[in-house]
């Protein structure tokens, strides 16, 4: 596509946000339904599963039908009551729906992981496409970290939930995100939403948290480490449409709301779809993305650093704390 003498190369970002990725769903079924066709992906986390699943050529519709009949309690255990898991189940589910590597998917694609050791973020679009998957979406606590390329590999949402860096270095210069990451107001909303009454929700989240506080905790922290590295990467490199979904209402672990969630985000994209002015109103845009187009991610690392060094290194070592609480408490018997 030509506009002003220059190609447009369209991006499609997808956060984490584990069973809120669903939303995804939704948003994508709304921007096919306004004509929106990508050239490149990434995503992290839910964001690179269902990304990578989208890059091998598949529909919104088609994204739709594989989600609803997989049984995610079963893929992605987020329960932590056996302790780190290999992710195996994962990996089975990806191989039997991906190829082998990302060339021969059918849109380029990156996904993003975080190296455990160092806290650096990893941008992958090469070699080995199940592994890098498997650990763009290893989230702490549930799945022991990947191995790859002299590398130990954990959930990618821990550095950057929000991959627009990495859109951009595949050549993108008009980035629509999809954005599931909840804003730190409303992390601990989760009595509010429509589903049910106030007080079946509070007793629901009630049991949930005596079964198993200790995933709780975690996936608290997660949310509001998240929410705020979403914003300074959002900061640094802004998308033209950046979809935003709160649904405080909805957990990473949620996985029995997915008709529910895929609604939110097909609402919430009708509605940024509205306000600027159609799919061409997107293209139509003034981008803030374009200037990234086809810049290296790696050398975001300092930049990052710098502007939120705090928030960075604060997150990182909560995180540690809290995931070596919890491979501590996994491996115990008895």
């Amino acid at each position: 596509m030509e506009r002003a003498g220059r190609h447009i190369c369209v991006g499609l970002v997808l956060s984490g946000g584990g069973a809120r990725g669903f939303a995804h769903i939704g948003v994508l079924r709304a921007l096919e339904r306004a004509g929106a066709k990508f050239d490149v992906v990434a995503g992290t986390s839910m964001g690179a599963i269902l990304g990578a699943i989208y890059a091998t050529g598949a529909t919104a519709e088609e994204l739709y039908l594989l989600a609803h009949r997989t049984n995610w309690r079963d893929v992605v255990d987020l329960s932590l009551k056996t302790g780190l898991l290999k992710g195996d189940r994962l990996e089975g589910f990806l191989g039997e729906i991906l190829p082998a590597t990302f060339d021969e998917l059918k849109l380029p694609l990156a996904v993003v992981a975080t190296d455990i050791e160092s806290g650096e973020e990893v941008v992958m679009s090469d070699g080995d496409l199940l592994a890098a998957v498997r650990a763009s979406a290893s989230f702490p606590g549930a799945f022991e970290p990947v191995h790859l390329q002299g590398r130990t590999l954990a959930d990618g949402g821990i550095v950057n939930n929000l991959p627009v860096n990495a859109a951009s270095w595949l050549g993108a210069n008009r980035v629509i995100a999809s954005d599931v990451t909840p804003p730190r107001q409303s992390v601990y909303v989760s009595s509010q939403g429509d589903e049910g009454s106030w007080w079946d929700r509070m007793v629901a989240t009630v049991k949930l948290e005596r079964r198993n506080p200790m995933a709780q905790m975690l996936f608290r922290a997660s949310d509001i480490q998240q929410s705020i590295l979403v914003d300074i990467h959002a900061s640094i490199h802004p998308s033209d449409l950046r979809i935003r979904m709160a649904m405080p209402h909805y957990r990473i672990e949620s996985f029995t709301s997915f008709e529910e969630i895929v609604w939110e985000g097909e609402r919430a994209a009708e509605r940024a779809l509205a306000a600027a002015g159609g799919w061409a109103g997107v293209l139509a845009l003034n981008s803030p993305a374009g200037s990234d187009a086809g810049t290296d991610p790696a050398p975001d690392a300092e930049p990052q650093a710098t502007a939120g060094k705090g928030t960075l290194d604060t997150g990182l070592t909560a995180m540690r704390s809290t995931l070596s609480r919890v491979v501590g408490r996994g491996g115990k018997k008895g």
